[in-house]
């Protein structure tokens, strides 16, 4: 880890978002999510990794970013759809 780093979570989940989200595919698109890069995961990164350098009030900032797109069905890497329940309940028909 580099020592200029003041927040280290930050700098984590910033450096595996990078990883994923690596370099595009022959069409221009991300080769993990699909999206045309750069994807907004892979700016969303890029932005973490420079905040995670600076002040913590910037860094707060942008980690309530990386939670927020972690809450978007589509962006939850390497999960599938929420499944309906399988058990009802008596009023579920």
């Amino acid at each position: 880890m580099p020592t200029d780093i003041v927040d280290r979570l930050l700098w984590e989940d910033a450096q595996q978002m990078l990883g994923r989200h690596a370099e595009p595919d022959r069409d221009n698109n991300c080769v993990w999510c699909g999206w045309r890069w750069p994807c907004a995961p892979r700016r969303l990164a890029e932005r973490a990794d420079a905040a995670s350098r600076r002040p913590w009030r910037e860094a707060w900032t942008v980690r309530h970013d990386l939670n927020s797109i972690r809450d978007m069905p589509t962006m939850r890497a390497g999960r599938e759809e929420p499944r309906r329940p399988t058990n009802r309940g008596p009023f579920d028909r």
